[in-house]
């Protein structure tokens, strides 16, 4: 599914709340806040993590890959380039969920009318101020209630060979 941007935003305004970090927590405060006719700015530096981690690097990948993973291991027989077919389209599997689900919380989010959703690098400028930078520029937006919702990354563990492993995969 490809993510369509809505037209760009009126920069430089004030919100009821700013959110910086598209993950759980912050997509379901933005929904409460709007349900209830709070206008709110949503933050996200990639578009390619709309919904956060467990969407699109944690949970929903890892099982997505482990469930196949244990369907893999009811086919011991296959050839070499079988195998190697099917871990391709596992990949291309996961990639599939996790662009599924990464449009419905875009769309969750975007399609409301009291939010705005900004693809950019959120910075403080002072407790009341967030700078947005984006590919084409930057910009102010404020507001008296600013949330940090920023998420997590994988972290490969201080064994000796694991970090520069080809047999080491994240999701």
């Amino acid at each position: 599914m490809q993510i369509i941007h809505q037209k760009q935003k009126d920069m430089n305004k004030t919100f009821d709340a700013i959110i910086i970090g598209f993950g759980k927590a912050g997509k379901t405060l933005a929904v409460d806040m709007a349900g209830r006719g709070k206008s709110v700015a949503m933050i996200e530096q990639s578009s390619k993590m709309y919904g956060g981690t467990c969407i699109n690097i944690g949970c929903i990948p890892t099982k997505t890959l482990v469930h196949l993973a244990k369907e893999a291991s009811t086919m011991p027989d296959r050839s070499y380039d079988e195998k190697n077919d099917f871990y391709c389209e596992a990949i291309a599997r996961k990639d599939g969920v996790t662009a599924l689900l990464r449009g419905k919380n875009y769309h969750l989010l975007a399609d409301k009318e009291n939010i705005e959703v900004y693809d950019g690098k959120g910075s403080f400028v002072d407790g009341q101020t967030v700078r947005v930078t984006t590919a084409e520029g930057s910009f102010d937006i404020q507001s008296d209630l600013i949330v940090v919702n920023t998420g997590s990354q994988t972290v490969i563990p201080n064994i000796d060979g694991a970090s520069d492993n080809n047999n080491v995969y994240t999701s």
